[in-house]
């Protein structure tokens, strides 16, 4: 019978790779070939393990020696060092030493050969396994430390740089660090500003947007994602929440957790609330303000209180909480008496209320709350609109040139032969319709940059006396414009009442929870 040779890449060697020191595999398969060979021994099959994998289910190769070692193909496995066939738990350690012993095949190292017949060195190879998994699970000890110790640091350890960075090694010293890619990291910032801010439109306000509809703004725009396909949602999503762009690092974000399924161990990375985070090396792409305002407008996001195909009627939707059982207060119609507030669940006490009358309270201490404070139109706001305008439309312009070589591209294949008409015609139709969804958009940004610059000039330290916020409520007729303008001084409105019928309609209690207005001072 013949033997095989069976070569596993461990983590340690990956290492010393990177330091220099050759090819594991290669270096491994030369001395056991030579060993082999000095000892008249047959080697007609080599399992390379390219995989560093801790458990069997992880290792494709070590698998199939198995199922042959336990068919009898194998007089002998050569290998290294006995800690190449397994550093898994005891299971996956009794399973190698079962197979081996039942198959009576040897192990054969340099060092020793191990006969499973003899009980000695059956005693000792399972001692040997025991003594590997020890020494794996120090060195992933002395491994996670060191990591944790580089990230205190402010380096990097990740393999792989987020979107708008490229990874640099530190000079004089150990671990990486990050580097702004400046065409990436203008991309990030005008994704931060669309979600906090808004993407300005055809009429020349600004607009929040979801992240459904940054992601197609950037695939009209023809700009690469993170991995080069279409943007998504989700990769929207992850990079609002990354705090890496704000120059942080986090520490157990996804840690690793394993769950016994059907008698096989699965490895789950759930998202972690309670990780930490460090100040990094590198530089921020945006600052800390701005990405508390992205993750608290997304904390925010519970969905549409209106559906899509209806127009609002509750000029307090969103905002008015049961505070007996804590859902959100709904607006009833009656054609008899004005409309109501009612708690949806049946069975909760919390009686109903006309609307009217919360409205009149509320604006009642809304209009002292911010009596006496005055709004700021400053330059710096105008500035950052200003600047927010100049990115867009550098972005823009780099979009246009990439789809304008892509166009040249298209008619050389078209004139090669390369491209059929049908084919030049799809891609032709494809491009111009990107390029003038692009050239609207410069014009729009072109004129709405004249008209902040114009504003800019009339404003220069203006400031306004805040008129009463009932008069400004009540000016509104769009109902849908009343519900914003309350979001954006209130937070949400505890509600409770507990006592019912005529002569009792004002005998309720509201808390207001307010957000102090941006541009005002106390």
């Amino acid at each position: 019978m013949s033997y095989c040779i069976y070569l596993r890449k461990s983590r340690a060697d990956t290492e010393a790779e990177l330091r220099g020191e050759g090819e594991t595999l290669a270096r491994h398969e030369r001395e056991l070939t030579a060993f082999a060979k000095q000892k008249g021994l047959e080697v007609t099959q080599v399992y390379r393990e390219i995989i560093s994998g801790e458990t069997i289910s992880a290792r494709p190769m070590m698998q199939r020696l198995l199922s042959e070692v336990s068919q009898g193909k194998w007089e002998g496995v050569i290998v290294i060092d006995v800690d190449r066939l397994a550093r898994g738990n005891s299971m996956d350690q009794g399973m190698i030493a079962q197979t081996f012993l039942y198959s009576q095949t040897r192990i054969i190292t340099p060092a020793k050969v191990y006969d499973p017949s003899n009980e000695f060195d059956e005693e000792y190879f399972e001692f040997g396994l025991f003594m590997s998994r020890r020494e794996y699970k120090t060195i992933n000890r002395r491994l996670q430390r060191g990591r944790e110790a580089s990230v205190k640091e402010g380096k990097y350890i990740g393999s792989k740089a987020p979107y708008g960075y490229k990874r640099i090694k530190l000079k004089g010293d150990k671990g990486y660090t990050l580097s702004p890619v400046p065409e990436q990291a203008e991309v990030v910032r005008s994704i931060f500003e669309w979600y906090i801010v808004g993407l300005i439109q055809a009429d020349g306000k600004r607009k929040r947007i979801g992240t459904a509809l940054i992601a197609r703004e950037l695939n009209l725009r023809s700009i690469k994602s993170p991995d080069d396909k279409e943007w998504t949602p989700q990769t929207i999503r992850d990079i609002l929440i990354n705090p890496t762009f704000a120059g942080k690092l986090r520490w157990k974000w996804r840690p690793q957790k394993k769950k016994m399924i059907n008698g096989i161990i699965v490895t789950e990375r759930p998202r972690c609330n309670d990780h930490l985070l460090y100040n990094g090396l590198h530089p921020a792409i945006i600052d800390e303000r701005t990405f508390n305002a992205a993750a608290e407008r997304m904390s925010k996001n519970k969905g549409k209180t209106v559906p899509y195909c209806k127009s609002m009627q509750n000029p307090l939707a969103g905002l008015m909480i049961c505070a007996k059982c804590g859902r959100k207060m709904q607006r009833r119609p009656n054609t008899k008496y004005p409309d109501l507030l009612v708690c949806p669940a049946q069975l909760c006490d919390n009686h109903a209320v006309y609307l009217h009358l919360v409205e009149k309270h509320l604006l009642y201490a809304l209009n002292k709350w911010t009596e006496g404070r005055i709004i700021h139109n400053t330059r710096k706001e105008l500035s950052d609109s200003t600047e927010f305008i100049s990115s867009e439309l550098s972005i823009l312009q780099i979009a246009e040139k990439k789809l304008n070589s892509q166009l040249e591209k298209a008619h050389e294949a078209f004139e090669t032969e390369i491209y059929d008409a049908d084919t030049f015609q799809c891609r032709y139709k494809a491009i111009s319709q990107k390029l003038s969804y692009l050239t609207a958009r410069k014009l729009l940004l072109q004129k709405n940059a004249v008209k902040e610059r114009e504003k800019q000039r009339i404003s220069s330290g203006m400031s306004i006396e805040n008129k009463k916020i009932s008069d400004a409520y009540y000016s509104i007729t769009e109902i849908k414009a009343k519900n914003d303008m309350l979001k954006e001084l209130v937070d949400h409105i505890d509600f409770i009442k507990n006592t019912r019928g005529h002569g009792h309609e004002e005998d309720f209690f509201i808390t207001i929870y307010p957000n102090l207005p941006r541009n005002s001072q106390e």
